[in-house]
């Protein structure tokens, strides 16, 4: 595979040149519907990333126009701070990224660099250039990374279930160190260039399938106002003006409101809802739950889901059949969160627990 035919290596960058810019070109025009800021920064990217295996392929073809394959180097710098656009975007829907600018001057100091022409700058420029590729891919790569982590954390204050499935952003977010990795394996081992760009081709292929797999970041109900839910909570000064006493009064009420009316039965459950039911605001809501009970809300709402999934395991009205019954009846909107939540509280799946019921 190593040694294939050097025409192979060209088909494989003309693929994933064709592919990125296909998908650049339905992201820009809005087939997509969800996300559609976003996915204005994400077409970008896909539309940059295109131009590497371009340039690949009139390398590899021997084309003649040096300043064609040029024009390709052009927008290097600036693939990443697009794609980090579009995470942050996806993420933020409501918000314009701070400093925005600044993420494009390397891009800018990089065009200044190829038309002035390396051989006329110091050898420690050179230097820079060869490797600052690499090094914005870890860079951006970890930011991303920050901000898909911070995102699921702020999630669960919200939202009692895993509603939104962000595996395919997730995608994204990883993309950079991949890239950069892979360019840097480009430069050490030339020789297995046909081999790489297959790979290349495989990664491309997965990336616009995952664009184009893409859901709403935020479930129903929850984007108004999100940012200003999350951003809140740390610097609300109604929520740390209440006392241990009234968060102890609220907490009574929390757990009152729980027992009678059981809202964790409902999978679409939110902050919101909940704090309009016991009549205080979110703010205060997340505090009470915090200080009062020890958890977020995530986890206090699944813990009381996960006590109805067992009282309806050990009622013994169900068979190993009834796993999905059971799990929508306790209000459970993800089945993995469901599954996780029984295994980690009685060490089995809810099928085997079942099945020992059953037995006895």
């Amino acid at each position: 595979m190593v040694g294939m035919h050097p025409s192979f290596a060209l088909l494989f960058s003309a693929l994933s040149a064709g592919s990125l810019f296909l998908a650049a070109f339905l992201l820009l025009t809005g087939v997509v519907q969800a996300n559609r800021e976003a996915n204005k920064w994400l077409g970008v990217f896909f539309l940059l990333l295109s131009f590497i295996f371009i340039e690949l392929f009139l390398e590899g073809a021997g084309h003649p126009q040096a300043l064609l394959i040029q024009i390709t180097e052009w927008p290097r710098w600036a693939i990443f701070p697009c794609l980090h656009m579009a995470v942050f975007t996806f993420v933020h829907p409501q918000r314009r990224p701070r400093l925005l600018f600044i993420h494009f001057v390397p891009a800018l100091i990089f065009v200044g660099i190829l038309v002035i022409g390396r051989t006329l700058l110091p050898n420690w420029v050179g230097l820079v250039v060869r490797y600052f590729f690499f090094a914005q891919g870890l860079v951006y790569g970890l930011l991303n990374l920050q901000i898909l982590t911070k995102h699921q954390n702020h999630m669960r204050q919200l939202l009692a279930d895993t509603a939104s499935d962000l595996t395919w952003l997730r995608s994204f977010v990883y993309a950079p160190l991949v890239i950069a990795g892979l360019w840097l394996v480009f430069r050490q081992l030339p020789v297995m260039e046909g081999l790489l760009q297959l790979v290349c081709l495989g990664l491309s292929l997965y990336f616009v399938s995952a664009a184009f797999r893409q859901r709403d970041v935020y479930p129903d109900k929850i984007l108004e106002g999100a940012d200003q839910l999350m951003d809140m909570p740390a610097s609300s000064t109604t929520a740390q003006r209440l006392t241990l006493q009234q968060i102890d009064l609220l907490k009574d009420r929390v757990a009152l409101i729980v027992d009678q009316h059981k809202p964790y039965l409902d999978p679409a459950l939110n902050l919101q809802s909940l704090a309009d039911k016991v009549g205080i605001n979110t703010h205060e809501l997340s505090l009470v739950l915090n200080k009062g009970f020890g958890m977020n809300f995530y986890a206090y709402i699944n813990s009381l889901r996960t006590a109805e999934a067992i009282r309806l395991i050990e009622s013994g009205q169900y068979g190993r059949g009834d796993v999905e019954a059971i799990s929508i009846r306790a209000g459970f909107n993800s089945r993995t969160t469901f599954y996780a939540a029984i295994k980690k509280l009685k060490g089995e799946t809810p099928s085997n627990l079942l099945k020992q019921d059953t037995k006895l």
